[in-house]
């Protein structure tokens, strides 16, 4: 923990010389490797709506989208996706990691002529309200329904559908969160494609409708 105090405010030290502008813009996280990295706060601000609250730990990359009032957890990593609103991602989930070709010569990403690109092949996207546990993994590829569960600990190799709970390793389906009327009646109010006080409004007469 020393060593990493140490490096920290040497790196602050030189900011605080040469950098000024950009030591007051910018978030810093150490990890328990001494990798250190930062993102600008004014970038994060701006680059998802403001009801969408981002763990400053979290590490999202620059070609994913994200809705309204979603919420991402400590040190969770999302890589190229495409994120609904009122999204709730838990701690340490890892969505859309890259993934190496297992029919090449070599699995090294060396060889590969745009790596970012082959590594990242599939599209990657989760739906309005799903819901993703503590430490779950989710294949590139894969899409997480419209309010879809995915348990703690779980690794998605497969498409979860609407209202879907899965779990385990690999995740399995186990059930659904509403029968099959209730289903068609709630992803018919599409109630995740309007504001906060709206959805409120039709979440209250759906649980007096169908529920």
């Amino acid at each position: 923990m020393l060593a990493h105090c140490a490096l920290r405010d040497k790196i602050k030290a030189w900011m605080l010389v040469e950098r000024e502008d950009f030591r007051n813009d910018v978030e810093w996280i150490l990890e328990p490797t001494v990798m250190i990295f930062w993102r600008s706060k004014k970038k994060s601000r701006k680059r998802f709506h403001e009801s969408t609250k981002v763990s400053a730990s979290a590490r999202i990359s620059d070609d994913s989208q994200m809705g309204k009032y979603c919420y991402v957890g400590n040190y969770s990593d999302i890589t190229k996706a495409t994120i609904g609103n009122y999204v709730s991602i838990a701690n340490n989930v890892s969505i859309g990691s890259g993934e190496h070709h297992l029919t090449n010569i070599s699995t090294s990403s060396l060889f590969y002529d745009d790596p970012y690109v082959e590594l990242t092949q599939g599209d990657c996207i989760l739906g309005g309200d799903a819901w993703v546990g503590v430490d779950a993994i989710i294949r590139r590829g894969v899409s997480i329904g419209i309010g879809a569960v995915v348990g703690a600990n779980s690794f998605v190799n497969a498409d979860v559908p609407d209202f879907g709970i899965v779990v385990g390793s690999p995740a399995r389906l186990i059930g659904f969160r509403f029968n099959e009327v209730q289903r068609a009646a709630i992803l018919k109010s599409q109630w995740w494609e309007t504001d906060l006080e709206r959805a409120r409004e039709i979440i209250e007469q759906l649980k007096e409708d169908v529920l």
